[in-house]
């Protein structure tokens, strides 16, 4: 993790108005950002060649260069008052009037702050850089992402909460890690640029400052702060590595043990910066990365399409958003389950819920989502299995998740929200990857209504299963393969060529395909 830097010049604010036409008045570039879908251009101000302190402008283009939208932080009032007595070296906005000032820089080691003297050499403002902050990695014990899931356990016998006791048993099931926090004034925090532990609710549990005690057993209340410090910070590096790191694009407060002892936790974007809570009812809820990383869920949806949780099938599908990141954060890791939260659910708290398909829900025929905890595993379970498509590199499909995410609207269905990933597919993937969603959210679960064969070959590249009336493969047209069909224990059933459909019989699990020019496909029949 990279270190903060506070630069004096470039304090981004916000503002409705824009710099034009004001005589005198220049920009100067200074940075572009570059994110997967525009580009950011950032510049400082000069008036008369005098730099502003602490303005920018920022312009937004296209990626192909369109000019979409202009941005400054000086306002109206600022750029009225703009006036040729102004001598500098530099030019500072404070109290409703404009100020020449002389920056005189201090670091002698410990203090780091900038000086400003106006032309009496009078100080008017000290501005501290912030250089005695630090970062270290500091090791931690964690459970990873549970107790159970990664040696196959179930909740029971020995495998108990017993209010946080147990501990010769659970303790055994922890991992030994390391996380990247922060050193403010010489003293260790369980915060970075991803979150800030915090104790904002009861019951008030002060925050370990002791990194000695983040190796302790988690009979401790310095287990579940670690716990979220760990977990929030692996899976924002996740959406960092790809390239959606801005979806959270502030420091998380979280308070590991809040909501009075309740068996919930919550998010709460009504806050600034939003906080996540934790309830210690039954099994405490911070000691499971699925619940963890569950809550986390939902502040991504809130980063991407801030305000759009209205409606029952939206509500729902946010539900079961936090699901699938919380069984793709397991998967990561090696460990699969069909249930969701093993540790902190499936026992006698509570039942938890599915992340697998039961073969009956049909979206054609549910009638009501009031309860939007209900039919989450319809959706969870299509998310999955789309990952988990044996032609669909995993991470893109997690990319392909994200950018859906900002087409999210009130009150949208599940089979519109369904259709968001469709489109996120044209944009992160060439719509590569359209025949293994229709395949995920299609027939039987029925969330995309049915799609005509000729449909669905326009839409994929790649060939893919079709289970409308009968099992077979579909090849994109024009195309020819050769195939080798297996069965699940690798015995080889047929091979042969073709350049339409193929079809599957009972027994025939596993396809493989080589086009023309020798790229090989590998389909699984589900």
């Amino acid at each position: 993790m990279s270190k903060r830097i506070i630069t004096l010049l470039f304090i981004v604010l916000s503002s409705s108005s824009f710099a034009q036409n004001i005589e005198g008045l220049e920009i100067e570039h200074f940075v572009t950002k570059t994110s997967p879908h525009a580009q950011y251009l950032r510049y400082t101000y000069k008036y008369y060649g005098l730099p502003i302190l602490e303005h920018q402008r920022l312009d937004i283009k296209t990626l192909d260069g369109e000019q979409l939208k202009t941005k400054s932080s000086l306002k109206d009032d600022a750029l009225s008052a703009l006036n040729s007595s102004l001598t500098g070296p530099y030019l500072v906005w404070r109290n409703n009037s404009w100020l020449s000032v002389r920056p005189d820089t201090i670091n002698n080691g410990i203090d780091h702050y900038v000086r400003l003297y106006n032309l009496s050499n009078e100080i008017v403002d000290e501005i501290d850089l912030n250089l005695h902050f630090n970062d270290t990695t500091v090791q931690v014990r964690v459970f990873s992402p549970d107790p159970l899931t990664p040696s196959g356990l179930s909740y029971g016998g020995s495998y108990t909460d017993m209010n946080d006791g147990n501990a010769g048993i659970l303790d055994s099931l922890t991992i030994l890690d390391s996380v990247t926090v922060n050193i403010i004034n010489d003293t260790v925090r369980l915060e970075n640029s991803y979150l800030k532990v915090l104790d904002f609710d009861a019951p008030y549990i002060s925050i370990s400052t002791d990194p000695n005690n983040w190796v302790s057993g988690r009979s401790t209340d310095e287990f579940e702060q670690v716990m979220v410090a760990y977990h929030i910070t692996n899976q924002n590096e996740y959406l960092n590595a790809l390239g959606y790191g801005s979806i959270l694009n502030y420091a998380i407060h979280v308070d590991p043990q809040a909501l009075n002892g309740q068996d919930n936790s919550m998010f709460n974007w009504g806050t600034t910066p939003p906080r996540l809570f934790f309830g210690e009812g039954g099994v405490d809820d911070a000691e499971d990365a699925d619940v963890i990383i569950h809550e986390l869920g939902h502040a991504i949806s809130h980063g991407a399409a801030p305000a759009s949780t209205n409606g029952d099938e939206r509500r729902t599908f946010d539900e079961a958003l936090g699901d699938y990141f919380a069984e793709r954060y397991g998967r990561m890791m090696g460990v699969q389950s069909t249930r969701i939260f093993d540790w902190d659910g499936n026992n006698t708290f509570w039942n938890g819920r599915s992340a697998i398909y039961d073969g009956v829900k049909d979206y054609n025929t549910i009638t009501s989502y009031w309860n939007i905890y209900e039919h989450t595993d319809l959706m969870v379970s299509a998310m999955l299995e789309f990952s988990a498509d044996p032609t669909v590199n995993d991470s893109i499909a997690d990319k392909i998740v994200l950018e859906s995410l900002y087409q999210l609207m009130s009150f949208q269905s599940l089979r519109e929200i369904a259709e968001n990933l469709l489109s996120a597919d044209s944009l992160v993937n060439g719509a590569a990857y359209n025949a293994a969603i229709y395949n995920a959210f299609g027939s039987p679960k029925n969330i995309l209504a049915p799609i005509g064969e000729e449909e669905l070959v326009k839409e994929g590249s790649a060939p893919f299963i079709s289970v409308e009336n009968e099992p077979k493969v579909l090849l994109p047209s024009s195309e020819t393969y050769t195939y080798s069909i297996y069965d699940l224990s690798g015995k080889l059933l047929r091979e042969g060529s073709t350049n339409g459909p193929l079809l599957l019989k009972p027994t025939e699990q596993i396809i493989h395909l080589k086009k023309e020019g020798g790229k090989t496909t590998v389909l699984k029949k589900p």
